[in-house]
Order: C-alpha cells, then sequence, then structure tokens
C-alpha cells in the first residue's frame, strides 16, 4: 500500500542529524531516539557495520551464480529511532518535526530512505533506520525504479540480509544469513513524500516471522544484530548488485525504547 504526499523540500548542509533532532522536544523529534555509536561499546545503540560482511550478487551472476563481497554503500545511516507505542506507527518521515522534514525544506538533493521494522504487540515496537543519499537518485536506476515502481515491483526487489554476529546459538539458528525478499513474506506498507520513501514492514503479517522475532526479543539485549538493505538486480543491466545501507544493532533493549504520547 503506497500513500503519496506532497511535502516542501528543505535545503540543509550534512549535519548531524541526531544533534539537530534532539533540539526539539522527544514528542517530535522522530530521528534522534536511538543513539549512534561508532565504537559499539554504548549498550541499547547502533552504527554502520562492514559492507564485505554481506554477499551480493556479482556482475556475472546470471552466468557463473557467484555472489561477491559487497565493497560499499549507496546512502549512508543518519539517524534511527526505537519507539514504542499501543498501535502501529506509520510515515514517521512525514511527521511534522521528523529529521527528514527538518532536512528537507529548503530545497537541496537529499533523499531519505527510511525502512521502519514494525513489530506488534500488546506494545507495539519500531525500529526506524534513516538512510540519505546526497547524489541524484537518477544516478542510481534501479533505485530510481524501485522508488518509481508500483508496490508489486517493490515488493519483489526489496531484500534483507540479516545476521546475529553475536549472541546465543538458538538465535543464530532461527536468524540465519539468507537474503529474504521481504515484501514476499512481509506486508509493507509504503509512504512517499518528494524527498523520502518510508518502508513500515509489519512483522505481524506472517506467523512465522512474529515467531522468530519473538525469540530475537527475548535475548535481544544480549545480541548484536547486523542487516544490509539492497533492491534485487534480476537483469544483466541491473548487476553488479549494490547495498543501499547497513546497520549493526548493538544490544538493543525494549526497555530502553521511547514511548510516544497518544
Amino acid at each position: 500500500m503506497t500513500t503519496n504526499k506532497s511535502t516542501t523540500v528543505q535545503k540543509r548542509g550534512y549535519v548531524d542529524l541526531h544533534e539537530m533532532a534532539r533540539e526539539e522536544s522527544i514528542s517530535c523529534a522522530y530521528g534522534s531516539t536511538l543513539p549512534k555509536d561508532p565504537t559499539c561499546t554504548l549498550p541499547c545503540s547502533l552504527t554502520e557495520t562492514d559492507p564485505s560482511t554481506f554477499l551480493i550478487r556479482g556482475e556475472n551472476y546470471l552466468v557463473d551464480g557467484k555472489k561477491v563481497k559487497a565493497k560499499g554503500t549507496l546512502m549512508q545511516l543518519v539517524a534511527a529511532d526505537w519507539l514504542r507505542s499501543d498501535r502501529r506507527e506509520d510515515d514517521l518521515a512525514g511527521r511534522p518535526g521528523s529529521i527528514v522534514q527538518k532536512y528537507a525544506a529548503q530545497g537541496g538533493p537529499e533523499f531519505f530512505f527510511i525502512i521502519n521494522i514494525q513489530v506488534p504487540g500488546s506494545t507495539t515496537y519500531s525500529l526506524a533506520l534513516y538512510y540519505m543519499m546526497n547524489t541524484p537518485v537518477e544516478d542510481a536506476p534501479l533505485l530510481e525504479s524501485f522508488i518509481k515502481g508500483d508496490d508489486a515491483f517493490r515488493n519483489s526487489r526489496f531484500k534483507l540480509i540479516p545476521y546475529i554476529s553475536k549472541g546465543s546459538w538458538i538465535v543464530k539458528q532461527s536468524v540465519g544469513k539468507k537474503a529474504c525478499l521481504v515484501g514476499q513474506a512481509l506486508e509493507i506498507h509504503y509512504f512517499q513524500g518528494k524527498n523520502y520513501l518510508e518502508l513500515g514492514i509489519d512483522i505481524g503479517s506472517s506467523t512465522v516471522a512474529r515467531g522468530v522475532v519473538s525469540l530475537v526479543l527475548g535475548y535481544l539485549s544480549h545480541l548484536v544484530i547486523e542487516m544490509a538493505f539492497l533492491v534485487q538486480g534480476n537483469t544483466r543491466e541491473e548487476l553488479p548488485e549494490f547495498l543501499l545501507g547497513t546497520v549493526r544493532l548493538n544490544h538493543l533493549d525494549a526497555s530502553k525504547s521511547v514511548p510516544l504520547k497518544p
């Protein structure tokens, strides 16, 4: 399901979005509720992880079926949210006071790609990752096709590669390290503005995924979770694949999620 909305694009220099958002009250500072820590020593924090951890389709994949180590990412992880609510929280990027709206209001070239992983229950948790690129979307034709495509196309191409780099054997076995076309297994709600595309991934839409995530939540504070996101390349022109972005989640703690005001 796609929601299109017209937004006013603003220009802003490349600044630390966490610091910018923290100037506002937490009720509207979307993008500042999960700290970034490149040293990976701060509990309940995140950073980008080494792209070479992940295997992607190489230039000759259609001939030899070989995957290669990723060499970089198209976008930079600039902010994140770790939220809890009594309902599913959609379109965080489009909300007044969000970092996307702040960054967007003066006509700059920045484009945001937001991945909002929604875990339902009596309390709904949202892990939102904000990726940003400064170069024109047109310079990445496959990404441009994804942004402009319909839901069926997007669902057939958006891919996640998970990796539990630290944690119990049972969680590592349950999660695995195999790339997954998310939209083939889970319901994704798409929200689009002039300078962003947000993917709301509803974990509750799959019984299997719900079971795996419930297991992960039980061990969450003892885990280091790494993920990479990409648009799958299916044709010679779309290969080699490239990562949109990566993340390393360091010992997330459900009790440290930020409650949203009704």
